[in-house]
C-alpha cells in the first residue's frame, strides 16, 4: 500500500476531476434546463460520485474488499452530498433572487463547492482509516513456542 501522502495526493486528484464533473454537470444542467436546484445539484452530485468512487476504490486505496468499501463511500459520500444539496437549494432561494439571471448558474456553481471544501479532509481520514484498515493483515506477534515451532 501506497504511504499516505501518496493516497491523500492520489484522493485529492479524484476528488478535483469528481468536482470538475459535477460543477460542469450543474452548470449545464441547471443554466440549460428548467430544473431546480435541488434537482441540478442531485444530478451533478451522482455524475461526480460514481467516477470519484472508481478512482479512490482502484487508485488511492487500490485492495480491500468492494463490500466495506463501498458501504463507506456510499455513507460518507452521502453525507457530503446532503449537505451540498442543501446549499445549493439555500442559495436558489435566498441568494439567486438578487442576481441578474446569467450570474445564477455561476453563484449556484459556487455553493456547491464551498459545501465540497469543508468536508474534503473528513472524507480522506474516514476513507483512509477504513479502507487502509481492511487492507492491512493481521500479523500475531510470535511466541516462544511459536518462534521454538517457526526455528525449527
Amino acid at each position: 500500500m501506497a504511504p499516505p501522502r501518496i493516497r491523500l495526493a492520489r484522493f485529492t486528484v479524484a476528488s478535483a476531476i469528481a468536482t470538475g464533473i459535477s460543477q460542469i454537470v450543474l452548470l449545464v444542467v441547471y443554466g440549460w434546463t428548467s430544473v431546480d436546484a435541488t434537482t441540478a445539484s442531485t444530478i451533478a452530485f451522482l455524475a461526480g460520485s460514481a467516477p470519484h468512487f472508481l478512482m479512490v476504490r482502484y487508485w488511492a486505496w487500490p485492495s480491500g474488499k468492494l463490500r466495506a468499501q463501498l458501504t463507506t463511500y456510499l455513507t460518507v459520500t452521502m453525507i457530503g452530498g446532503v449537505a451540498s444539496i442543501a446549499l445549493t437549494t439555500a442559495a436558489e432561494h435566498l441568494v439567486l433572487p438578487l442576481l441578474p439571471s446569467g450570474w445564477q448558474p455561476v453563484a449556484l456553481t459556487l455553493s456547491y463547492l464551498a459545501a465540497s471544501g469543508p468536508v474534503f479532509l473528513a472524507k480522506f481520514a474516514v476513507f483512509d482509516r477504513v479502507f487502509a484498515e481492511r487492507t492491512r493483515t493481521y500479523h500475531p506477534a510470535p511466541t516462544p513456542a511459536t518462534a521454538t515451532a517457526t526455528a525449527n
